[in-house]
């Protein structure tokens, strides 16, 4: 039984590689270019085209993917300030936290400092 799933799981997973792989070779045709001559720089190249075009769910490298990755530029854009509201408000729970410690630091010395007289206090009586 766990071969058979082992099995099964390979060939979807098989089939899932063969589907990039044409996918990756229609994108590569879009673009006139031969897939057995690439060299790694240009293959990486493609890579990152194709795996933005995928992040984007764009089929089309050219003027959609310049589309996608205008939209998506756009919404950063967009988010920016929210975005640096956000860190701001973190930095100050982060400074009003160092504020509460001092004064806990503070506190417990106190604390000692009271315990240590009063320990006094009690051998003098």
């Amino acid at each position: 039984k766990l071969i058979q799933v082992t099995l099964a799981e390979t060939e979807k997973l098989s089939h899932e590689y063969e589907g990039e792989l044409k996918r990756l070779d229609k994108i590569l045709k879009q673009l006139g270019i031969d897939s057995s001559l690439l060299s790694t720089t240009s293959a990486s190249y493609l890579q990152v085209l194709a795996d933005s075009c995928s992040l984007l769910e764009e089929d089309n490298i050219g003027r959609g993917l310049e589309v996608a990755l205008s939209r998506a530029l756009l919404q950063q854009a967009d988010k920016a300030p929210s975005i640096a509201s956000a860190k701001a408000k973190i930095e100050a729970v982060k400074i009003e936290n160092l504020k509460l410690y001092s004064q806990l630091e503070r506190l417990e010395e106190a604390v000692k400092l009271a315990k240590k007289e009063g320990d006094e206090d009690l051998e003098l009586t």
